[in-house]
């Protein structure tokens, strides 16, 4: 790279970063964060979370809309002090894995399509992603002591469950669908200044008095889910994007 095309790149950057500084900034001040942090701190009952797992941000230097959920999610490892920060969107440039690893999150090296084991007290954020990736993660944590203990922000899933025909859950959100009648749903307020931003978006818990309640063949996995459509970017996609 050039002298030239380095400064480009390094005053660009820097005007990326200082939007989602602004972002962040709105966000943290905003009537939705004050809803949205009591509703989490209830949940959290004085406690932290032990980590964040993060999927979907998207291009947040170029996205208006990912900017807003990046500077979500820099909030509440900001207000909730949380070290450990696990990030990772197939579709993040050089520049935001960059930026990602200077303030201090933890990049995911490969796609592990959402199949990632959760440790206890870990808090899922998943803005907007599609209901295979959620899927995954159910089907990957498929556990009452590690449900119980983890909280998910992501796509609702009452309305994910009840807007899609069964044959369609049955194929791509088999583990959405199953634990969706003992999950306990709590929307995020609609009042944010853009209603594209968190739009149809919630926070699920997963009670521990609903859980032990069901019988143990409820907790046998099938084999690992794969799907046949283009709607979640596979590690094998990656591959060719790359190569």
């Amino acid at each position: 790279m050039s002298k030239k095309s380095r400064k480009l790149f390094s005053t660009r950057s820097q005007k990326y970063k200082k939007s989602v500084e602004e972002c962040t900034n709105i966000i943290a001040t905003s009537p939705f964060w004050v809803h949205f942090s009591e509703t989490i701190k209830l949940e959290l009952n004085g406690s932290n979370p032990s980590s964040i797992l993060c999927y979907g941000l998207g291009n947040f230097f170029e996205s208006i809309q990912s900017k807003y959920q990046f500077g979500l999610l820099l909030t509440i490892k900001h207000e909730f002090k949380v070290k450990n920060c696990y990030v990772y969107d197939p579709q993040f440039t050089d520049a935001e894995r960059s930026h990602l690893t200077e303030i201090g999150c933890d990049l995911l090296c490969e796609n592990e399509e959402g199949k990632r084991s959760l440790l206890p007290g870990t808090f899922v954020y998943m803005p907007h992603c599609p209901k295979q990736l959620l899927n995954n993660l159910l089907w990957a944590n498929w556990n009452k002591e590690i449900l119980t203990s983890c909280i998910i922000v992501c796509n609702s899933i009452d309305l994910t469950v009840t807007s899609t025909f069964d044959r369609i859950l049955n194929k791509y959100a088999y583990y959405v669908k199953k634990i969706s009648p003992y999950v306990i749903e709590k929307k995020c307020c609609d009042n944010f200044i853009y209603d594209d931003v968190f739009n149809d978006m919630a926070l699920h818990i997963f009670p521990y008095d609903k859980l032990k309640e069901l019988e143990n063949s409820f907790w046998e996995r099938s084999k690992e889910p794969f799907y046949d459509d283009d709607e979640l970017i596979t590690k094998f996609k990656c591959m060719s994007f790359q190569s």
